[in-house]
């Protein structure tokens, strides 16, 4: 039985519009359907923008009919929130993986810097075309959202904030971990910037290659963190 507190922070909840809403698969089979649908909107998205996709070329490339993409989808954006979530579990397991192994405890702090923006930049390397629609829609849609995403995102976050941590003394911030907290945030915005949007003005403003990229978040990364604020 639900708690009393349980049930009350379940009614808090706002209701997700009925457009964004997946019906949950209760056999084997609809999982796998889900499945096929997700998959057939990811190669799709290698190809061109979700508003360029339509429900027909999703059912077409995963096989099914359109009948059971309606059973299971409101609408074609109600993809999106579900392709979110599949997303989000994929990340925790991948960002937890990176960060595991003794490999780490032999490393120095500026050593530990560089192997921590590495892995923070691997995700949008592997799969940009997803992560790129994903976060035009999470802006665009945030109501539509999980309603736990910013916790679970601390908790996919909680692997890289532990690894600096190690190095407490060395970071002159009168509050450490507001300080990892605040630059893993600038490391993951300005590679989502900078990788995600690259025609947008800013990125291209800023000419650079990934590597590039990559040494510049490192140096930034280590010297905001062990360095004191000027006065």
């Amino acid at each position: 039985m639900p708690t009393a507190t349980k049930v009350r922070r379940a009614l808090r909840r706002p209701a997700v519009p009925a457009r964004y809403r997946c019906a949950p698969p209760t056999q084997r089979r609809g999982h796998e359907t889900l499945e096929r649908f997700a998959e057939a909107a990811e190669e799709l998205l290698r190809e061109r923008a979700f508003e360029d996709i339509g429900v027909h070329d999703i059912v077409r490339r995963a096989g099914r009919p359109i009948g059971s993409f309606y059973a299971r989808f409101g609408s074609k954006e109600a993809l999106l929130p579900y392709l979110y979530q599949r997303y989000h579990d994929g990340l925790e397991s991948m960002v937890a993986a990176s960060f595991s192994g003794s490999s780490w405890e032999r490393l120095d702090f500026h050593e530990t810097v560089a192997a921590v923006v590495d892995a923070l930049l691997e995700p949008y390397s592997e799969r940009r075309w997803l992560i790129r629609a994903l976060a035009i829609f999470a802006r665009q849609r945030p109501e539509a959202l999980p309603f736990d995403v910013a916790v679970r995102r601390k908790a996919v976050l909680a692997p890289p904030l532990a690894r600096l941590l190690w190095f407490r003394d060395r970071i002159r911030h009168t509050d450490p971990e507001a300080a990892v907290r605040f630059g893993i945030f600038f490391v993951t915005s300005t590679a989502r910037e900078k990788l995600l949007f690259p025609e947008a003005p800013n990125a291209r403003a800023t000419a650079m290659t990934r590597a590039a990229l990559r040494d510049e978040l490192v140096r930034a990364l280590g010297a905001y963190l062990s360095h004191e604020a000027p006065r």
